[in-house]
């Protein structure tokens, strides 16, 4: 159905299942890590929140958010919702023992260990989020020039 997209493939280096998340500049609406598809494993066999939390490590003074799948975080000028899919599954417990879709804060605590919380399912976007003082403290991931030019959209 996508000639480029088979295309793409055929021209990757390497085996196209062998490849790791990285770091790139998102568009800058709120601060710190962003993770979509939180709860999905991808290509390469890993779970994309177990990679997220490994990538959290490398910039402790940042927040990070989960999302999974199914759901959604809309920011609405100084205040946020959290949606879902109805039925569908997540990562966050609901009842019964079924999963449901939603959203995780994430934050690297004084010991390096990545803790978490389910994110509420509305409230003042402050509340969410932690500006950094020092922005160039933050990691800029060293492997994205090679991922760029990896990718055959940026040749």
């Amino acid at each position: 159905r996508d000639g480029r997209r088979e295309e793409n493939k055929k021209s990757s280096r390497g085996n196209p299942k062998d490849w790791e998340y990285v770091r790139v500049e998102g568009l800058s609406i709120l601060p710190g890590f962003c993770c979509p598809h939180y709860d999905k494993t991808q290509s390469n066999g890993k779970l994309r929140m177990d990679d997220f939390d490994e990538m959290m490590k490398n910039s402790p003074i940042e927040l990070g958010l989960g999302i999974d799948h199914n759901a959604a975080l809309q920011v609405d000028g100084d205040s946020f919702k959290v949606w879902s899919i109805p039925g569908e599954k997540g990562s966050v417990p609901g009842d019964e023992d079924e999963s449901v879709p939603g959203v995780w804060l994430k934050w690297v605590d004084e010991d390096g260990l990545v803790k978490s919380k389910v994110c509420p399912s509305r409230g003042k976007l402050g509340d969410l989020l932690q500006c950094v003082d020092e922005p160039e403290k933050c990691w800029s991931d060293s492997r994205l020039a090679e991922a760029r030019n990896q990718n055959p959209i940026f040749r």
